[in-house]
């Protein structure tokens, strides 16, 4: 097929087909192609449905289903087809080949390399102690639904928790993938994120002659009998020719919609503006293509905003992690003033925290900077700073520098604290009172400890806007604890399943530590073993 690439573990090793520090890819694959004279022409917020010829109504302009005129080059007849090639798209597609091996699997991924925002994920657990008796799995689920004020799904939290030592067993034993540990448990993938985790599993799919993975092959629209009833997948070729896969079941594992803030605006609150975004291909499509089915549209999509960083800064800054989420950080509002105990900001509400304020500035002054550099950071939001933490950081300084010429609308420098208040634009007199009332505290206010309390008196001074570091964004579709798709009354869309974070449940308003990876482990291979059971 022109223009499709099929994985070869050769080019994988030789890592033309994974990215290990991935791009930001922006807009949507399913965005029309308005050189393709063969998509029909659907307002903002309706699809066509090729089967039937109706219109569906949903929720963005950035998706398009060609109407039923509009035919296919080719159709293929396969089992299942697997959309996004994260963990939980390859424990899916891995899952019904190893328990089914006549069984016929296409894995698509839109993108040129493997592993969507698998590849930035730092922690392979999200199911801890990955070992639980009934009552510890129910009280598990029941805590995590007191979290998020109840608004996640106790059934599938307890359904995670209940087959977490199993699902996890299946990642690090059956197939090899590595973690370093934190006391007992697995802390962080080998390497400091997924990217390795996606290698091995990708290897692993080379053993099974009757799974095929695709790279840059973007599924673009579910084929259904009717809105209950899917029954396969159209792809759109680099040529711009479509190839339809009948199959018995689809298993959408599309990511988030971090990757794109003009459809996010339309189903989050959150203020995009103060959100940084990182991550691979996270673009929607998943939420998009349920919602050609009775699932209706896609709705509880929360913003996961893991980490504080500033606009413009890398995702590995090592300043950013300095300014962004440490205890001995000093934080004023657009008022300059404090508003709160720096000891949150490396936790996962922080993100709302700094949506709340107009704008939230880190002050460092020169003794501030030294001190990072001397003695490194005490905590950070990703395996990559592990070295960070209590040990020196060279080119703090370099960093400094570097962005305060790339990044003049987030980043300034002044001599004194009245002058670093004018250019950030709050009053001099009532910065200059929070930094004398900071050097002089014994005790932290707002509850923070003494111990990070660290004082500023050495000029240069520095401030730094912070933004809400949005890894991802989890949610939108709805589903039941077969991993199936379900409507907003619970019935099943037949031949539908979803895994990760475009699946709703798990959290509330903000991320709930830990459940991104488990959460696909879990759904990926729960949907593979109810369709080899139920539908092969």
């Amino acid at each position: 097929m022109q223009g499709t690439s099929s994985m070869s573990r050769r080019a994988f090793v030789a890592g033309a087909v994974v990215a290990g520090s991935a791009a930001l890819v922006g807009g949507s694959a399913l965005a029309a192609d308005s050189k393709d004279s063969a998509s029909s022409s659907v307002d903002a917020h309706t699809a066509v449905d090729p089967a039937t010829g109706a219109q569906r109504t949903i929720g963005s302009s950035s998706f398009e289903v060609t109407s039923d005129s509009v035919k296919a080059a080719e159709t293929q007849q396969v089992d299942v087809v697997v959309v996004g090639s994260g963990l939980g798209g390859f424990a899916a597609a891995l899952t019904v080949a190893e328990q089914d091996e006549s069984a016929k699997v296409v894995l698509l991924e839109k993108n040129d390399a493997l592993g969507g925002s698998t590849n930035y994920a730092e922690c392979p657990a999200g199911a801890r102690p990955f070992e639980y008796t009934e009552q510890e799995a129910r009280e598990a689920a029941a805590s995590a639904q007191a979290d998020t004020q109840g608004v996640s799904n106790p059934m599938l939290l307890y359904s995670m928790f209940r087959d977490a030592k199993e699902n996890f067993g299946w990642l690090f034993d059956t197939h090899g993938v590595g973690y370093t540990k934190n006391g007992d448990a697995p802390a962080f993938y080998e390497g400091g994120n997924g990217t390795t985790c996606i290698q091995k599993l990708a290897a692993s799919a080379e053993d099974h002659e009757n799974l095929t993975v695709l790279t840059g092959t973007p599924a673009t629209q579910l084929l259904l009998g009717d809105e209950y009833t899917v029954t396969g997948v159209r792809s759109k070729g680099a040529d711009g020719s479509y190839v339809d896969y009948e199959a018995k079941a689809v298993v959408l594992a599309t990511g988030g919609m971090s990757t794109n803030k003009e459809l996010l605006a339309q189903y989050s609150s959150q203020d995009l503006e103060k959100t940084i975004g990182w991550g691979s291909g996270q673009d929607g499509d998943g939420q998009l293509m349920a919602e050609q089915t009775a699932h209706g549209r896609a709705n509880h999509l929360t913003v996961d905003s893991l980490f504080n960083n500033v606009q413009g800064f890398s995702y590995s800054s090592a300043l950013g992690a300095c300014v962004g989420m440490q205890p001995s950080d000093f934080w004023v509002n657009e008022d300059g003033l404090r508003f709160m105990s720096e000891n949150i900001s490396s936790t996962a509400v922080s993100g709302k925290v700094v949506e709340e304020q107009g704008s939230v500035w880190s002050i460092l002054s020169a003794d501030t900077v030294q001190r990072y550099a001397d003695g490194g950071c005490s905590r950070h939001y990703s395996g990559f700073a592990d070295p960070l933490v209590g040990n020196p950081i060279d080119g703090l300084q370099d960093e400094i520098d570097q962005y305060l010429e790339e990044c003049p609308t987030e980043c300034f420098e002044a001599d004194t604290i009245a002058e670093l208040a004018e250019k950030i634009g709050v009053p001099a007199e009532t910065l200059q009172s929070e930094v004398d009332a900071y050097n002089t505290e014994i005790d932290g206010e707002w509850g923070k400890e003494s111990d990070y309390v660290w004082p500023m008196t050495t000029a240069p001074f520095y401030a730094f806007r912070v933004s809400s570091g949005m890894l991802n964004t989890s949610g939108g579709i709805r589903i039941n604890t077969n991993a199936q798709v379900i409507d907003a009354r619970g019935k099943a869309i037949a031949g539908l399943y979803a895994a990760g974070v475009c699946t709703s449940g798990w959290d509330g308003e903000v991320y709930g530590n830990g459940t991104c990876q488990g959460a696909a482990l879990w759904a990926g291979r729960t949907a593979a073993k109810h369709i080899v059971a139920n539908l092969l």
